[in-house]
């Protein structure tokens, strides 16, 4: 219940009195309050920081690996004969590549069937090259297009499709796989017999209808395309078979995807190493690094005009921060051939600021990277990325490159355990946990002390009004005592 303090009786505004000891009272709060919101900016400004070294170890990640600066080209002739595509692993060269044969799937067809003939009960054996074979169950109703559904039901390596000529119905069987060595073999155990070998499991009627067997050679189904293997020429190197139209292991990193055979054109196939990639990378970094450094040259400024600063001026943790970042870019890569150890050798410098007190910038001139790569681009990819060898002990030895030491340096920023980052943030959250408990603290005393001071101004004006009363009597007293001698002396 709250106390009201009227200052009828004093004359008093006490509601003011109180109000403006409170306010005195209330001082420390709002400068715990104001440190408070100056933690809150420094918090703000510590998380842009964040996400601006986070993006810049996005970058420096991606020249982690010879893959992501370095990719590599094929280019064909004639695309309606060979495509192919390279990995960094190929070394550049020509070839003169003949398509003289494309691999082709096993495809086979049977007899006709009306759409509602039972094609017969029993068995099928149904085998793709060496694999197992698989027996799929056929019921006495079962019609044409039903063993079409269960040879597709049972994953054997062959589909199966059902044509339709307008008179009849024709089952169509295609090996899943190109190549000789993925031909289909169909047998079939009819009911009431026990083995695939019974001469009623070799005619032509029944389920027998459906018999495609080289071992014992009976042909029920009619073979429309063979299977056939992929047979090529490279380099004057003849009768280069594979089962596939796919071939990834005749040229080193080189996949071979044929479209088409022509025994008389002969395709080039180049293959060169490309750098565009790697252009993109490092504009991706230099563009990162400079994000920073714009938020840096910000948190970090005075103006000594107006004097004001940035959130993070003079900051202990951001300044650690921008020498560890600034160093480990300028600096030469150890172990690594001279004109190949720093980014200015790839032609990443800095830029002179319009303002002396800024941080500088990085710029990228492609032109003198691409200098390098035409000179020696395995020591370009080694700056960016790193090499390591194995001895025959067991040993590993190598060189880190540009791309490691960076992220070494921002994983120890970034660690959200013991980082510089955490560490910092993790200090300040504490700090603000102390000061709240302060804060509330300090307000259940300020209330108190309000209550307080409400009941002793209340207090007062009951003993004012206690004091007004009996002098009010005392007066009526002496005025009617004062009254009752005039009127004796009157009388006498």
């Amino acid at each position: 219940m709250s106390i009201s303090v009227s200052g009828l009786v004093s004359g008093l505004n006490t509601t003011s009195i109180i109000s403006q000891l409170q306010a005195v009272e209330q001082q420390p709060i709002i400068a715990l309050q104001k440190q408070e919101a100056a933690y809150q900016v420094e918090l703000s400004s510590y998380s842009t920081l964040q996400g601006n070294l986070t993006d810049l170890q996005s970058a420096v990640t991606n020249l982690a690996s010879k893959d992501n600066v370095t990719s590599s080209s094929a280019t064909s002739s004639n695309t309606s004969l060979l495509t192919a595509t390279a990995t960094t692993a190929t070394t550049a060269g020509s070839y003169s590549i003949t398509v003289n044969t494309l691999a082709a799937a096993q495809k086979l067809n049977s007899t006709g069937f009306t759409g509602t003939e039972a094609v017969g009960a029993g068995t099928i054996h149904l085998k793709v090259g060496s694999n197992t074979a698989t027996d799929i169950t056929v019921g006495s109703t079962d019609t044409i297009s039903t063993v079409a559904q269960s040879i597709n039901n049972a994953n054997a390596g062959v589909t199966a499709n059902v044509v339709y000529s307008g008179a009849s119905y024709y089952l169509m069987l295609t090996s899943q796989k190109t190549g000789t060595a993925n031909t289909i073999s169909l047998t079939v155990t009819e009911s009431g017999t026990t083995s695939s070998t019974d001469p009623l499991n070799q005619d032509t009627t029944g389920l027998s209808r459906l018999v495609y067997d080289s071992t014992s050679k009976i042909y029920n189904l009619t073979q429309q395309q063979a299977a056939a293997d992929a047979n090529i020429s490279v380099d004057g190197i003849t009768n280069i078979t594979r089962s596939s139209n796919t071939i990834s292991d005749v040229i080193s990193g080189v996949t071979l995807n044929l479209q088409g055979a022509n025994t008389s054109t002969p395709v080039t196939l180049t293959v060169q190493q490309d750098y565009t990639l790697l252009n993109t990378r490092v504009n991706a970094f230099v563009t990162a690094y400079n994000s920073l450094v714009d938020t840096l040259n910000t948190q970090q400024s005075y103006d000594s005009s107006t004097h004001t600063a940035g959130t993070l001026f003079g900051d202990s943790t951001t300044s650690m921060i921008q020498s560890q970042i600034t160093k480990t870019a300028l600096n030469a890569v150890s172990g690594l051939a001279s004109g190949f150890s720093t980014l200015a050798d790839m032609g990443v410098t800095q830029s002179t600021p319009d303002d002396p007190t800024k941080l500088s910038k990085l710029q990228f001139n492609s032109a003198t990277l691409s200098s390098k790569l035409s000179s020696n681009p395995t020591a370009v990819a080694t700056f960016f990325t790193s090499t390591s060898t194995t001895s025959t002990t067991g040993t590993t030895t190598g060189t880190q490159g540009f791309s490691a030491t960076m992220s070494g340096v921002l994983n120890n920023i970034l660690n959200s355990t013991s980082g510089l980052l955490a560490t910092r943030t993790k200090g300040i959250q504490s700090i603000l946990t102390s000061m709240d408990k302060e804060i509330s603290d300090m307000t259940t005393r300020l209330n108190a002390n309000q209550t307080r001071l409400q009941t002793q101004f209340s207090a007062l004006e009951v003993i004012l009004s206690n004091y007004k009363n009996t002098a009010s009597s005392l007066t009526t007293q002496l005025s009617q005592l004062q009254s009752n001698w005039a009127s004796s002396s009157s009388s006498k």
